[in-house]
């Protein structure tokens, strides 16, 4: 089995093209921050918001490769349900999980694997480590692991980055951005990190409301 590398499929100018983009948001159904809410009562509010839609763009880079792709991503938690759908700027796809009760099924280059390991799957397809299931708390700004530091802006109470050891690697996340979204304070652009490894994301929509994959 061969390991997906999407220098075959992108090109430094679709991540060209994807920096360019970074500076606009989707304002359907967000604003800028204007309320503070406490560490406590955020996280508990948070921590009830399992299901979620985001769209947006993300750059994933190693030492030799940059690559822009468009993210969407649809999980469910109370169904255990997700889809995560990534495509080249130019609309083509790269890489589409589908996750139901436990068993993953992964499309890529045209062929379709399924496991009920989705670390084991992703490791055997990808040429880069992607830590879906840590990062559906990561983008909340939420511990994966009781053992993850957390650390907040003074003013706004806001997560700044987190440190998480996933799959036995030490990994990163900074948040640089942040809009309230209904009655969630949700982070739009955050670089996760492991290594010389990064995975940048800027989301353009959030969407909190409860909808069927």
């Amino acid at each position: 089995m061969n390991k997906l590398t999407l220098l075959s499929i992108t090109s430094l100018s679709c991540f060209l093209i994807f920096l360019s983009g970074c500076s606009s948001l989707d304002n359907n159904q967000q604003a800028e921050i204007v309320t503070h809410q406490a560490q406590t009562e955020r996280n508990k509010k948070l921590a009830t918001l399992t299901n979620w839609k985001i769209n947006g763009k993300m750059a994933v880079i190693t030492p030799d490769e940059r690559h822009g792709l468009t993210l969407n991503w649809h999980y469910q938690g109370d169904k255990k349900k997700q889809v995560l759908n990534l495509t080249t700027i130019l609309g083509i796809q790269v890489f589409n999980l589908e996750s139901v009760n436990g068993m993953h099924t992964v499309d890529v280059n045209g062929e379709r694997y399924q496991s009920s390991d989705l670390n084991k799957i992703l490791a055997s397809l990808t040429s880069f480590t992607l830590p879906t299931q840590a990062m559906t708390l990561w983008l909340k700004g939420l511990p994966y692991l009781g053992t993850d530091v957390i650390s907040y802006n003074a003013i706004t109470d806001l997560p700044e980055s987190l440190i998480s050891y996933y799959d036995e690697k030490k990994w990163q996340v900074k948040y640089s951005s942040y809009r309230q979204i209904e009655q969630y304070q949700l982070a739009t652009k955050f670089t996760i990190k492991q290594g010389d490894f990064s995975i940048k994301i800027n989301v353009h929509q959030w969407d909190v409301s409860i909808n069927d994959l």
